[in-house]
């Protein structure tokens, strides 16, 4: 296994490659990062490709496909670069259409919840392709993308739920969260995350992790999106690997408890993918005493909404001593740990996750 997490700004765009017997590649990719993060504003405003679509060309030059695309849950900074890609036309030869690269789809779409409930669907739910290239997301044009990814006959078209367990391409993926009553509240009307102007969100960057270890109190994530978040365990027959896409603790917690994981008994993980970019929120101890991990993947540039929360990382420390944080954007460590943090807590790195990291 090797995973590799893409330069998303704020979002989630990671990548998890297997080989299967005699070298045959599977490529799992959870969810797409925002919009931008398949094509963005390079020098002079001019469009350029982004990491997403970089990442997809080489997919296609391997002549491999995306046999598995993951999409967690709908706030834009997981879906936004997936929208963009499939909403797509074809302009020149060197295109790569979703279609025509992603073979499977898992997806928890509005209209899927309002069936498996037997309820109305919430209409702010339904999700648009865009068919341009502007950054106004007001456009509503092109395709329903429930109707795109079903009429290509790529979506497997069940909903995705907490206590499932799927076997694909010699792997067992555990779904871990949402619940049903997660994903009931989705069905109700919902505000989108707004972004976070200051940087107030990174007022604690200043405080040494021993103090907010002394000082720490969990507040829960109440966001309905993060809620009703895909959260997983992958696994062969050597390796595990959880993510949490940003998928609240409760239900993550609950999950692994009814799998017969205590602290006395933990789950033994190979990498985790710290849920909602690191935020305060939705990593506890009630979680983390439940997982026995020295390796914690944190996927933001910090740069929107003042993320990771130092004292969700103080936690992981706390808990984790010898812990390896992973940053897809390495240089944000230096904003958030001093020399005196290194002091307290020796035995604890931070290591690049830029490229592929092998499992």
């Amino acid at each position: 296994m090797n995973i590799q997490s893409l330069q998303a700004r704020h979002g989630d765009a990671i990548h998890l490659r297997v080989r299967e017997k005699r070298n045959t590649y599977r490529n799992i990719l959870v969810d797409g990062g925002p919009q931008d993060t398949w094509i963005q504003k390079g020098l002079k405003n001019k469009m350029e490709s982004g990491p997403l679509k970089q990442f997809i060309e080489q997919i296609r030059d391997r002549k491999e496909c995306i046999d598995l695309l993951i999409l967690t849950h709908i706030d834009d900074d997981h879906i936004g670069g997936i929208l963009k890609w499939f909403g797509q036309v074809i302009q020149d030869e060197n295109e790569v259409l979703a279609k025509d690269l992603v073979k499977k789809v898992w997806f928890n779409s509005g209209r899927l919840i309002s069936e498996y409930f037997q309820q109305p669907e919430n209409e702010d739910n339904s999700l648009v392709l865009q068919r341009d290239d502007s950054f106004d997301t007001s456009v509503r044009q092109g395709v329903d993308f429930e109707k795109y990814i079903e009429e290509h006959k790529i979506w497997d078209r069940r909903l995705i739920k907490s206590g499932d367990v799927i076997e694909l391409f010699g792997l067992k993926f555990t779904i871990l969260s949402p619940t049903d009553d997660k994903l009931k509240k989705l069905l109700s009307k919902w505000e989108k995350e707004a972004p976070i102007v200051d940087t107030s969100g990174k007022s604690d960057y200043s405080d040494s992790l021993q103090k907010l270890i002394e000082t720490d109190k969990f507040k829960s994530d109440d966001s309905v999106p993060n809620g009703s978040s895909i959260a997983f365990m992958v696994e062969n027959e050597e390796r595990k690997i959880l993510f949490f896409g940003d998928a609240h603790p409760q239900p993550i917690i609950d999950t692994l408890k009814k799998k017969g994981y205590s602290a006395k008994k933990p789950l033994h993980a190979d990498f985790v993918k710290v849920s909602h970019h690191g935020s305060k929120k939705n990593t506890n101890y009630g979680l983390l005493d439940l997982i026995q991990a020295d390796n914690f993947l944190i996927s933001t540039s910090g740069d929107e909404h003042g993320l990771p929360d130092k004292v969700c990382l103080a936690r992981i420390i706390n808990s984790k001593p010898s812990a390896n944080l992973y940053f897809n954007y390495p240089a944000l460590a230096d904003e958030i740990f001093s020399e005196q943090d290194f002091m307290d807590f020796p035995d604890f790195k931070v290591c690049d996750a830029q490229g592929q990291i092998e499992i």
